[in-house]
């Protein structure tokens, strides 16, 4: 009986940690903090009051 309980735990335990630290993910993918867009100083236009 506790054998199958161990077993049990380790199998749970090692679906966990192959799941956490699967590289195949689609987060992986995203780089939500590097854009390519730049902003020419040029072409930003100010408004003036008064």
């Amino acid at each position: 009986m506790k054998t199958k309980i161990y077993f049990l735990l380790l199998a749970a335990f090692s679906t966990i940690l192959f799941v956490s630290c699967n590289p195949d993910s689609i987060a992986d993918e995203d780089n939500p903090y590097e854009t390519q867009e730049t902003i020419d100083p040029q072409k930003v236009k100010i408004p003036r009051h008064g």
